[in-house]
C-alpha cells in the first residue's frame, strides 16, 4: 500500500507553531492585564495556566476522533477554535471572559500541534518521522523566542486587545493554507467506530514500548518546563543579574535546541530512532550533573548555569522529536490517539515539573538543577527501558 501524499512541510511547521506562539505572546501583557481588568497578578496568570491545562487535555479526545474521522477535518477545525478565542479574547470584558477566550484558544492550538505530528507519522517511516519531526520542532523554537517581544511590542504599542487581533489574523491566514494545502493522511479503516477508536487508550497505555518512550519525551520535556519556570528567579534573585541578562543567557538554550533539532533532521535516518533517545538521554543527565555541581560548588554565574545547560538543550533536540517519533511508531494505526497521550503526558508532566520547580526554588535555588538533574534521570531510565522492551518484542516475518 502506497503511503498517503505529504503535505508540504512548511504547513505542518505553521500549524504546530499556533499552540506555542500563543501561549508565550501573552506573558508581557499579564501586568498590564492585571492592572485593566482590575484583578490580581496570580489571578492573570491563570490565562496562562488554564491555557496549558487545556492543550494537555485537548490532546486525549483530537488523537481518536481524528483516527476516526480523518486529520485534516480536525486540524481545520482546530484553526477554527484558535480563530474563534482570539477574537473572544480580543472583547472579553473581564477576566472571565478572558479565561473562557484562552481556554478555546488552546483547545484549537493543542489540537494543531498534537495533529501535524500524526501527519508526520502517517506519510513517513519511524525514522523518517525523526527527522521531518526535527526540523519541525527546529522551526518551533522561533515562535516561543520572538512571541513575547512580539507581544511586549503590540501591548506597549496599542493595548493587550492587539495581541488578540494578531493571533486572530495568524489563525485565520493558517486555517486558509491549510484548507488550501493540508492533505488527508490517516489511513483508511484504522477504527470501524468512534469505540474502537477508544479502546486504542488501554491498548497503548499497556503498551511497554510506547509508556517507556512516553515517559522519554515527558520527563525530557518537564527539565525543560522546570528551567523556564526557576531560571529567571534564579538568574535575578539569587545571582542578582537584571532580567536582560536571562534573556541574553536565554538564547543559548534557545540555540542549542535548534541546533539539537537540525542535527535529528540532518542525521535522524541515518543515526536510527533509538540511538537518537539513547544519546540524547545520556547527554542529558552529563549536562544537568555538570550544571548541578557549579550550582553546589560554585562558581555560580549565569554563564556555569547556562553554558553546561545549553549541552542538555542540544540533547533535547535529540530526544524529543526521536521518542516523539518512536512512541507514535508502536502502533502506526493509532498514531493519531498516540500524539495525543503522548503530548498530554508531555505537557502535564511538564505543567508538574514546573510548579514543583516554581515552589522550591524560591527556598533553595539549586533545586532547579536537582529536580532537572531527577527529570533526565528518568528519561534516561525509560529509555534503556524502551531498549530492553524493544528487544524483547517479536519481530515481523520476513
Amino acid at each position: 500500500m502506497t503511503a498517503p501524499r505529504r503535505p508540504p512541510l512548511a504547513i505542518l511547521v505553521a500549524i504546530s507553531t499556533l499552540q506555542p506562539f500563543a501561549l508565550n505572546v501573552l506573558a508581557p501583557a499579564t501586568p498590564g492585564l492585571s492592572r485593566a481588568l482590575g484583578v490580581d497578578y496570580a489571578t492573570v496568570q491563570l490565562t496562562l495556566t488554564i491555557y496549558l491545562v487545556t492543550v494537555a487535555a485537548t490532546q486525549l479526545f483530537v488523537g481518536p476522533i481524528s483516527d476516526r474521522i480523518g486529520r485534516r477535518p480536525v486540524i481545520l477545525a482546530g484553526a477554527a477554535l484558535f480563530l474563534m478565542g482570539s477574537l473572544l479574547g480580543a472583547v472579553a470584558d473581564g477576566i472571565e471572559t478572558l479565561l473562557v477566550a484562552r481556554a478555546i484558544q488552546a483547545a484549537g492550538g493543542g489540537t494543531c500541534f498534537a495533529l501535524a505530528r500524526a501527519v508526520v507519522r502517517d506519510t513517513a517511516s519511524k525514522d523518517e518521522s525523526a527527522s521531518l519531526i526535527g526540523y519541525i520542532t527546529m522551526a518551533m523554537v522561533i515562535s516561543p523566542m520572538i512571541a513575547p517581544l512580539f507581544g511586549g511590542f503590540l501591548d506597549e504599542s496599542f493595548g493587550w486587545r492587539a495581541i488578540f487581533v494578531a493571533t486572530a489574523i495568524l489563525a485565520a491566514g493558517v486555517g486558509v493554507a491549510a484548507a488550501l494545502l493540508l492533505f488527508e493522511t490517516a489511513p483508511r479503516g484504522a477504527a470501524s467506530s468512534m469505540l474502537a477508536t477508544i479502546r486504542g487508550f488501554p491498548a497503548l497505555l499497556a503498551d511497554r514500548l510506547f509508556i517507556a518512550y512516553t515517559a522519554a519525551l515527558s520527563f525530557t520535556s518537564a527539565a525543560f518546563f522546570g528551567f523556564i519556570a526557576g531560571a529567571p528567579f534564579v538568574v535575578v534573585e539569587t545571582m542578582g543579574r537584571t532580567a536582560d541578562v536571562y534573556g541574553a543567557y536565554f538564547i543559548l538554550s534557545a540555540g542549542g535546541y535548534m541546533l539539537g533539532n537540525f542535527l535529528t533532521g540532518r542525521f535522524g535516518r541515518r543515526i536510527g530512532t533509538e540511538r537518537l533517545v539513547l544519546w540524547g538521554t545520556g547527554f542529558s543527565v552529563l549536562s544537568t550533573g555538570i550544571a548541578l555541581g557549579f550550582a553546589l560548588v560554585g562558581p555560580w554565574v549565569p554563564a556555569t548555569l547556562f553554558l553546561p545547560l545549553m549541552l542538555n538543550a542540544v540533547a533535547n533536540g535529540l530526544t524529543i522529536p526521536g521518542a516523539t517519533a518512536a512512541a507514535l511508531s508502536v502502533r502506526p494505526n493509532l498514531a493519531g490517539t498516540a500524539a495525543g497521550l503522548a503530548g498530554a503526558a508531555q505537557l502535564g508532566t511538564g505543567a508538574l515539573a514546573a510548579f514543583v520547580v516554581g515552589d522550591l526554588v524560591v527556598r533553595w535555588a539549586p533545586a532547579l538543577v536537582v529536580i532537572m538533574l531527577g527529570c533526565t534521570l528518568i528519561g534516561f531510565l525509560a529509555c534503556l527501558a524502551a531498549r530492553r522492551a524493544e528487544s524483547a518484542r517479536p519481530r515481523p516475518a520476513a
